[in-house]
């Protein structure tokens, strides 16, 4: 391949000469500047549409925390409070999300159905139930197990997705009850 020639080749425009027939000149390169204009629009809009998704983002993680101050600690301390007083136990875990081993936001109850938790709570060991934001989806996702001492109904993971309008105690009071049911088999 040769270098660039100043000479126009078949194929190519001559910019910025003067017209043979009127003495105008012709600049191509105006095209450039609508190019340009439409990609600088197109990435405005878009960082606008990221903006709003942050802001949604940090919108649903301040309803999820509010939902759990208000709503799901007090019924899941209401839970722990009961087993102890038949006999059970309870442990709520809390994580605020952004660490290594919890990235988003979640709220945990341990169940025990016969004394306390003993070492760290497993799902193979004691029945729970999970609740944990999803900012990309903007859903609550529901997990739960109710596996007691290796028995009971043999199943834990994900169950749904809840918005978080749908966090109240009373339906975070009748899964719990419902996991302690089948865990008890």
């Amino acid at each position: 391949m040769g270098s660039p020639s100043a000479t126009p080749t078949a194929g190519t425009v001559d910019l910025g000469r003067p017209g043979e027939q009127d003495g105008t000149t012709t600049d191509l390169l105006e095209g450039f500047g609508p190019v340009l204009a439409a990609v600088a629009q197109r990435d405005h809009e878009s960082d606008e549409l990221t903006a709003d998704r942050l802001e949604a983002g940090h919108k649903f993680l301040e309803d999820f925390a509010a939902a759990c101050a208000a709503e799901v600690r007090p019924a899941m301390d209401a839970v722990v409070s009961r087993l102890q007083q038949l006999g059970g136990g309870g442990v709520v875990e809390e994580h605020t999300g952004g660490e290594v081993r919890f990235r988003n936001p979640r709220m945990t109850l341990w169940m025990s159905l016969k004394g306390e938790i003993v070492g760290e709570p497993r799902l193979d060991r004691y029945p729970y139930l999970q609740l944990e934001a999803d900012v990309e989806r903007r859903k609550v996702q529901v997990d739960e197990g109710d596996m007691w001492r290796g028995a009971g109904g043999h199943s834990s993971g994900r169950v749904a997705a809840w918005d978080v309008s749908e966090l109240t105690g009373d339906l975070v009071t009748k899964e719990l009850l419902a996991i302690a049911r089948r865990a008890a088999g």
